[in-house]
């Protein structure tokens, strides 16, 4: 399948859910969040969910991680839009919207790449390799290249993989793990 028809696809599909499945899928997805082993897991880079293009709510998952993880330490990514470039900062109350409608932390703290555990990704799709479908403007595959390859990259989508991206490129990051309401995945 090729990134734009799938992206095509899924962006109509997910806009025609109803808040009540999106509600039902995101604690299905908790539930196979828990399954993950996070014994050594001490800074997650997570993301704000964009409402209005229906994405899983992963700052449940946030929630459940601090429930669990005395100290644990969020961080949220802030674009740089004319470079197309991305870091993650500390967590903080106060929020803004970006160019792309995203909110982002007010920047307080940088977090190194390296003192992030996990990446919890936001896709569109996915394929049975991992190959991510995003929005195109390839911010996460920049930074994963600044980030320890060998740490889990996790994407969070509502629906199960397409079969196979037949248009990958050299730069695309593959992820090591997804997550959906009802399977989670490991390449």
């Amino acid at each position: 399948m090729i990134k734009s028809i799938a992206r095509k696809q899924l962006i109509a599909q997910r806009k025609n859910l109803m808040l009540n499945e999106c509600l039902k899928m995101d604690d299905l997805l908790l539930i196979q969040f828990q399954k993950l082993d996070w014994s050594n897991v001490h800074c997650v880079a997570n993301f704000y969910p964009l409402e209005q293009h229906n994405e899983p709510n992963t700052l449940l998952l946030a929630k459940y991680l601090k429930a669990i993880i005395p100290g644990i330490r969020m961080a949220y990514p802030i674009s740089d839009t004319n470079n197309l470039t991305m870091n993650f900062y500390a967590e903080t109350q106060t929020l803004h919207k970006n160019a792309y409608g995203i909110m982002e932390p007010m920047p307080s703290q940088l977090i190194e790449p390296a003192s992030i555990d996990v990446v919890l990704v936001p896709l569109i799709g996915f394929d049975r390799a991992g190959h991510r479908i995003g929005f195109g403007k390839g911010f996460y595959d920049k930074y994963f290249n600044q980030f320890p390859s060998n740490r889990p990259r996790i994407g969070v989508s509502y629906f199960e993989p397409v079969p196979n991206i037949q248009d990958t490129h050299e730069f695309d990051v593959p992820l090591t793990h997804c997550i959906t309401p009802w399977n989670s995945y490991e390449f």
